[in-house]
């Protein structure tokens, strides 16, 4: 699991495809942090003020309400499996995403 804020390089408006942001983390991390292992990522979001999105770790039951329903409702299937390419090498994973916002 990775807790992180949408990405500045990332276009918000293509968020709506959490496919194409699962591909785009996991192109994008970097090499010293490199993994291709099955991942949930939790996005933190603040649509009103996007640059404050961070200060959405301290809002736990916010956040953890949200996990929870998440687990409580989704489920992985072959629809979850990416392929991504990282330093000219192809993987395949599975990978998820949650966009927590507020």
């Amino acid at each position: 699991m990775k807790i992180t804020c949408l990405p500045r390089g990332f276009d918000s408006a293509r968020q709506q495809d959490p496919r194409q942001l699962a591909i785009w983390m996991f192109e994008n991390q970097g090499a010293q942090r490199f993994g291709a292992d099955n991942r949930l990522f939790i996005i933190l979001y603040d649509k009103s003020n996007p640059e404050r999105s961070w200060e959405l770790k301290r809002e736990f039951n916010l956040v953890f309400d949200r996990i929870d329903r998440f687990f409580d409702s989704e489920s992985v299937s072959a629809k979850d499996e990416i392929v991504f390419t990282f330093n000219h090498r192809t993987f395949t994973t599975v990978a998820k995403v949650l966009v927590v916002s507020k």
